[in-house]
């Protein structure tokens, strides 16, 4: 994609912005999502539809039909993979996270449930996360991050699309009765959560589909968290996921560094 013709980054998280308030009102008046969801979420939540609306209407009026279905065909890019361990890391990197989250809660006193999953349950609703995941990241992914890594470091282009990220849940989470120590340490956790996701984005490839796969495992591991998440702490969860994110930005320093070479690109 010619981002010399393209919305800029900035502009488009706007109109993601602008798209959103909709949503916001109908989750102040409507009802809860939960009445059409499987998991407990405000009726805000539904704007993960808006990223990808924004990017798909933007690539419609740049390049036309054919940006359009060049954009989507992104979704299941696994051909961009080259080292499939990136998509098992994509998989997997949650999983575990969540796991010491557990595992620290109960070494810190917290009174917690032993864990009950069910594998019909976790498939179902990864099905679902992966939607929504593929609404947020068709835009967040392609449309902001590939061309601010051209323009900025990796790790830049992943900070400032995690902080829009994080502000972009705060009325949810105001809406969902969060309190706000609880919303801080999900904003942390958020932006942590992208810098990890920006890594696995360009160790995979730049393949959207690790991407997606990596958005989906949050969503699946917090509500796997005993009773669907409701034991949740931002704050453990979001101090290890800011010592990984660390980790990342020094021991892999090499992928963090701007790409001009392959960023930047739809198709």
């Amino acid at each position: 994609m010619d981002h010399s013709t393209s919305a800029s980054p900035f502009t488009y998280m706007a109109l993601v912005a602008g798209s959103s308030i909709p949503f916001y009102v109908l989750g102040a008046l409507g009802p809860d999502a939960t009445e059409f969801l499987p998991v407990q979420l405000p009726a805000s939540s539904l704007m993960f539809v808006c990223p990808a609306a924004v990017a798909l209407w933007l690539v419609r009026r740049e390049r036309g039909a054919e940006g359009v279905r060049a954009l989507l065909s992104r979704v299941f890019d696994l051909q961009r993979v080259q080292q499939k361990r990136w998509l098992l890391a994509s998989a997997g990197v949650m999983p575990a996270v969540m796991l010491l989250s557990y595992m620290v809660q109960r070494g810190l006193g917290q009174p917690l449930p032993e864990f009950s999953l069910s594998l019909p349950g976790i498939a179902g609703s990864f099905v679902v996360f992966f939607i929504s995941a593929a609404g947020e990241e068709l835009g967040l992914t392609c449309y902001a991050t590939e061309p601010l890594q051209q323009s900025y470091s990796v790790v830049s282009a992943a900070l400032i699309v995690g902080t829009f990220w994080a502000l972009w849940h705060i009325i949810p989470n105001v809406q969902a009765h969060r309190s706000a120590g609880w919303i801080f340490w999900q904003c942390v956790s958020t932006v942590a959560l992208r810098v990890l996701m920006v890594w696995l984005f360009n160790r995979a490839g730049q393949s959207l589909f690790a991407a997606i796969v990596f958005h989906a495992m949050i969503n699946v591991s917090t509500f796997a968290f005993p009773k669907a998440g409701s034991h949740y702490d931002p704050q453990v969860t979001g101090l290890i996921l800011t010592g990984a994110a660390l980790l990342v930005t020094l021991g892999w320093g090499e992928t963090l560094k701007g790409s001009r070479k392959e960023s930047g690109t739809i198709v």
